[in-house]
Order: structure tokens, then sequence, then C-alpha cells
């Protein structure tokens, strides 16, 4: 567990000091999710999502984990005093199993957040009652309640801006009912060691869009809304923004060895998906990555939103520049992200150094743990990442900086820090 973050002390970067407030603070549930020294399935490796909301409507902000076997989801209810109370199953969300990613947000428009789960297997929708509790109304609102769809990454959107939030859900595998054996195939090992078997060699998944008909209940449009057109890929994270400032939202998915894909909103119902045409969809040399989670901001001030993006090991994270709502260019490489290439998971922009420039965020860690009592293989550390912003334009200057660099600290430090400068702050 990281303790503490300490920004690499350069000429360019602040010295700023993180500390790990979660076990003082109530955050003690382990959030495991199926073998910690080994591993034997796809669906043990990819972790869960986090959902930061206000469920109570108290004015202070809670926290909902997503949780797998052998332990279920949390929700953590914040007393406003840095104390955090683990309420899940009083407030109703008692459903065990392999949880994902989850989103929040107000999908009857009573005034109060309510909260999707996606799960493998099939996904959750909880009603937020209001008197502190959840009800899952999975069924009635009309979501699939049978199947084994995996849903890794899922996204509130008003796709069709009628006032009301649909949901989007990116899904990674079609896992075979009889799952491979590490070692099996070629599919199923790492620099020559057995590992679990995929996402190569088995079924690309389809992501599913589905309408809010206002009634409390949803009808999937995937197909009708384009969703299905593109074929199958292994889907991760997903988020939805506007990244043309044509005042509908679009979508953004990560994928894991298949083109990532960016959905354009065609302001009809219908989405086309474009990631190839406007450079999202592989890295700057045309390559393919294993995408997985997603940031956006205007990290550049030019008034477009930007895509990063984390990767698997061995390849640097992704920061697509948007040029001009239309083209983005890969520019991980001349900003500094390749410097460190280690297996990111999340990732967010946050001006951590309140220098009025976003700054990047990423947490990271393995997918194989058994190479942490291998001999003569590289060893998994579970290290985060800090990118800080420090320019000498000010976040209202009409000059922003069209390319700022990012610059890493020595690859052997612990913890990791990476800084992010144009220039040398003027105090």
């Amino acid at each position: 567990m990281i303790a503490l973050l300490i920004l690499s002390a350069t000429a360019n970067a602040p010295d700023l000091h993180f500390l790990d407030l979660a076990a003082r603070s109530g955050l003690t549930v382990p959030n495991t999710f199926g073998g910690i020294t080994k591993k034997d399935s796809i669906l043990e490796s990819t972790g869960t999502g986090v959902a930061i909301f206000d469920f109570d409507n108290d004015g202070f902000n809670d926290i909902f984990i997503a949780n797998g076997p052998p332990n279920r989801s949390q929700l953590y209810r914040n007393d406003g005093a840095g104390h955090f109370t683990e309420v899940a199953l009083q407030a109703g969300l008692t459903r065990t199993g392999w949880a994902q990613a989850a989103c929040a947000g107000d999908i009857d428009n009573d005034g109060r957040t309510d909260l999707f789960v996606t799960y493998y297997g099939h996904n959750s929708l909880y009603r937020n009652l209001g008197n502190g509790k959840f009800e899952d109304v999975t069924a009635r609102a009309g979501l699939p309640v049978d199947g084994n769809r995996w849903g890794s990454g899922c996204a509130l959107i008003d796709y069709d801006r009628d006032g009301l939030l649909d949901i989007f859900v990116a899904n990674y595998v079609d896992l075979p009912s009889a799952v491979p054996k590490p070692g099996s195939s070629s599919n199923c090992e790492w620099k020559g060691m057995p590992v679990w078997c995929g996402p190569h060699g088995m079924p690309q998944a389809r992501h599913a869009l589905y309408h809010n008909n206002g009634d409390g209940t949803f009808t999937d449009v995937s197909a009708k809304a384009g969703i299905l057109a593109p074929g199958g890929c292994y889907g991760l994270g997903a988020v939805s923004a506007d990244f043309d400032n044509d005042g509908w939202p679009d979508i953004y998915v990560a994928c894991d060895q298949t083109p990532s894909m960016l959905y354009r909103n065609r302001h009809d119902g219908t989405f086309e998906e474009r990631g190839d045409a406007a450079g999202v969809a592989y890295n700057a040399d045309g390559q393919l990555q294993a995408g997985m989670g997603i940031a956006v901001g205007d990290y550049d001030g030019n008034g477009f939103l930007d895509i990063a993006k984390t990767n698997f090991s061995g390849d640097r994270p992704s920061l697509y520049r948007n040029e001009d709502g239309s083209f983005f260019e890969d520019v991980s490489l001349p900003s500094g992200l390749g410097r460190n290439q280690l297996l990111g998971w999340g990732i967010a922009f946050l001006d951590i150094d309140e220098d009025g420039w976003p700054d990047l965020v990423l947490a990271n860690g393995h997918v194989y743990p058994e190479i942490d009592r291998s001999t003569g293989k590289p060893t998994a550390r579970k290290r985060s990442s800090t990118a800080t912003s420090a320019t000498a334009n000010s976040p209202t200057s009409p000059t922003p900086p069209a390319l700022p660099s990012l610059r890493a600290a020595p690859a052997e430090a612990s913890p990791l820090a990476i800084s992010m400068a144009t220039a040398a702050p003027k105090l």
C-alpha cells in the first residue's frame, strides 16, 4: 500500500506531499479480486472501480468501492468529520459477485443520486430511495438480468438531450464457459511464464447503450444507435464528454489490444465510430495498445478536451491532444510520458498544486502476481505516478502552452513522480 507520494524536487516542480489516510478514516475493507498470489482466469485480473458521490444528500461525498470475491462491494458513508462508516448492507447493496465499474447519477430526476454497477454476469441498477437505502430495480427497469456479459466500464450520458440519463456499458470479453488453463497456449504466457489466458484467443465483446424511457424503464438501442456497427473489441474504460464542442456528448472507450473507439454523437440518436480517423485508436506509431483507464481534461488550455489513457507495462501512457474537435495528436512521447512504462490502471486530471493547470495522477499495478515469487523475472512494483503542471503562463493567459512537457523523476526513484512544465514558474 502506498502511504506517501512525494513529488520530485526539480526546478519546475513544487515539493508536494500526500499522506494515505484510508485506515484512520475508516476505509479498511480489503479490496480483492480473486486470487492474491495466483490467478487462473482473466476474470480475476481487471480489478474494480470507485464512485464518489453524496448518496444521502448531507453535503458530504461518500465512497462506493466495487469489489469481488471473496469480499463484497462497500459503501462508505462520510460523517463530515474525516471519518467513514461502511454501510453497504444497511443501504441495501447486498449483491456479491464480480463487480467492475460504478457510475453515479440521478436517473429519474428525483434529486437523489442513483448507482449503476457493472458485473460479470449482469449489471445492477440501484435506485436511491432517499432514506439512506437503495433498491435494486434492474429487472423492473427492463435491463438484462441473465446471461454472462462482462461489463467492464460504464458512463451515464444523456445522448439524445431529452433531459434523462441513459446508460452506456463497455464490455470486455465474452468469456467462454471453459476457460483455458494458464500456460496452455501462447495466449497464456507472459515472458515465458505460465499465466491466465487472454484476452487474445477469446471472443470479443460488444458494447451496449440503454435509452432512458422516462418511466423507470430502459430500452436497448445498441444496434439502432450504431454502437454495434464497429463490431467486437476488448473494451475496458469508458467516458462520456463533448470532444468537438457541438453541445452533444460523445463516448470514448479504451480497448485492450483492439483499436480504442471514439463514438461521435450525430445529433439524431445515433453515433459514428471514428477513433481511427480522429487519431485516438492507436499510438503515434500506429500500434495497438492495451488501453485501460481514461482521463479527460483540457490540459493545454486550447478549449478542447484532451484524452489521457493508461496502458500495459512496457508501453507509455497515451496523451491525445485535441487539436480542433475532430483530430487528436498523440503527444505522449514528446510530453515525457514514456520515461516510466508501468502498467497503468486508474488515471485522472487533477490540479494537485493549485496553479490552475490540470496535472496527471496515475495508479499503477500489475495483473500477474506470479512474477512476485518467480526467480529471474521482473518484480511487480505497485506504484502511483503524479504529474504536476508548472507553467510560466497563467491559466487565463491568451497564449497557453502548445505542448507542455512531462518531466519524469528518475526511474529508480520510489515512489514515482512526474512533473509537467514548459518553464519554471514565475514567483
